[in-house]
């Protein structure tokens, strides 16, 4: 009988330390959980938290982030998780935004906490991550909520938030010396997604789409790039997100302009090989030699 008790006791145990578990959204290895809505986020968790996290995103690769529809095992992962990070409530992936409600742990409104507004008349561009510069804004976020959900870890996410940053100033640094010296500064791009990106270093471009990519292009707007490249008012290219329609339309376009079609990522979801600063250094060279740029 005192064996049984004994028993029965430590699965009592047992079961209620499970439940914790799953309550907090704390691993079973111990590790923080964090779920992110969208690859560069998750890349800033990742790089900050290191094997102190474990980190889910939420938009599976090679899909446009606007279209990320969650499973319930998603579901219940956000509703579990330490830290959820999203972009925040601008209609950009409205699943994800309806879903977080249910959150229990710290969350992470990105466009809330660094102030980015949604221009009168205009819909609103979440690829902020395409600037580095507010892409290390978003790893000092993390970094903050990661320390204040496990304090043990503080110095190494310091140490870890440390190093991402310095690796993003670098690549601010290639930005500016890199863009510096253009013979053109507006160019034609499939998706309206490099906003921030051409804002930064004084860059304007011109989308074949908008900012939601649509099934196919308007007549109106290839008609307008093309005229735009033509007449030198346009960098004699077209730059194309590496999706199979955005690569199909880019080229496309290209050939009857008759000019290079160019990569440019726009980070959506996670890249096929590489990481963040890769791509990004990768769409640094396609500016460079589509607006004919010397270093």
């Amino acid at each position: 009988m005192r064996v049984r008790s004994r028993l029965i006791a430590g699965l009592v145990v047992i079961v209620v330390a499970l439940g914790a578990a799953a309550c907090t959204g704390t691993s079973s290895e111990g590790r923080v959980n964090v779920v992110a809505a969208i690859y560069p986020l998750a890349w800033a968790a990742q790089q900050v938290g290191g094997n102190r996290v474990d980190v889910e995103d939420l938009t599976p690769p090679g899909i446009e982030a606007h279209d990320t529809t969650l499973t319930a095992a998603q579901r219940a992962d956000l509703q579990t998780a330490d830290v959820v990070v999203y972009l925040g409530e601008i209609d950009f992936q409205p699943d994800v935004e309806r879903a977080v409600g249910d959150a229990g742990g710290t969350v992470i409104d990105v466009t809330a906490e660094l102030g980015i507004q949604q221009q009168t008349g205009d819909p609103f561009d979440p690829h902020l991550w395409l600037d580095p510069a507010d892409m290390a804004e978003v790893v000092r976020l993390v970094a903050d909520a990661l320390a204040a959900t496990d304090p043990s870890g503080t110095d190494d996410y310091a140490r870890r938030e440390k190093a991402a940053l310095g690796a993003l100033e670098d690549l601010v640094a290639s930005f500016r010396a890199g863009l510096s010296d253009c013979a053109f500064t507006t160019f034609v791009v499939t998706h309206e997604a490099f906003g921030y990106l051409a804002g930064a270093y004084g860059l304007r471009q011109l989308g074949i789409e908008g900012l939601t990519p649509e099934s196919e292009p308007s007549a109106a707007r290839i008609q307008a790039a093309a005229q735009a490249i033509d007449q030198g008012q346009a960098a004699p290219a077209v730059f194309y997100e590496g999706t199979d329609a955005g690569r199909r339309i880019g080229e496309s376009v290209a050939a009857d302009v008759g000019v290079p079609a160019l990569p440019l990522g726009t980070l959506e979801s996670a890249p096929a090989s590489g990481d963040y600063l890769s791509v990004m250094r990768a769409n640094l060279s396609s500016l460079e030699r589509g607006l004919q740029c010397t270093a």
